[in-house]
């Protein structure tokens, strides 16, 4: 009968091993996934970027320039978007550079670098007189007055296809 007890108490002592070790292996398990989801700001991070945004009160044009440090690529960038905002808070948005929809989601203008600039026209002024008003790389689509507030709004991909969207520039006209 003594032998039986031991038995008994050895097949215990195995199955509260097992559950230690099921106990544990959950627990790794539920810290490994945290960091996973979590380090995703990490893993795909705003781009460090400055803009200087200069406004020719002539030409009624505004010169949207990145100023470094690093470029906006295509890897982690969805859209990059310049967006005036007029006195009567009405937004227009122009679009720099966007991925293409398909089954690569891939982009053609990238990348931005430092240095690179985006020129958007006044649609109402015909600033050097051919007849086109339409004289910068885009146009914004309303007049371009001092006192509206130009952004550079950067939209970028994150694992599992959601979106982050942040502005890397505000600036006023002026």
């Amino acid at each position: 009968m003594a032998d039986l007890s031991r038995l008994a108490d050895d097949e215990r002592a195995g199955v509260e091993r097992v559950a230690v070790w099921l106990v544990t292996l959950a627990v790794v398990a539920a810290v490994v996934a945290s960091v996973v989801y979590l380090a995703e700001d990490v893993r795909r991070p705003t781009p460090d970027a400055d803009f200087d945004v200069s406004f020719d009160a002539d030409t009624h044009t505004v010169t949207v320039e990145h100023a470094g440090p690093e470029p906006i690529t295509d890897r982690v960038t969805r859209q990059l978007v310049v967006e005036v905002v007029d006195e009567d808070a009405d937004t227009t948005a122009v679009t720099w550079v966007s991925d293409v929809p398909g089954p690569t989601s891939r982009g053609l203008d990238y990348p931005v670098e430092p240095g690179d600039a985006l020129t958007v026209d006044d649609p109402t002024v015909d600033a050097d007189g051919d007849g086109d008003f339409h004289d910068a790389d885009r146009s914004v689509g309303t007049p371009l007055d001092a006192g509206d507030t130009v952004r550079v709004v950067w939209t970028g991909n994150r694992q599992g296809g959601t979106a982050r969207t942040v502005t890397l520039a505000n600036a006023t006209l002026g």
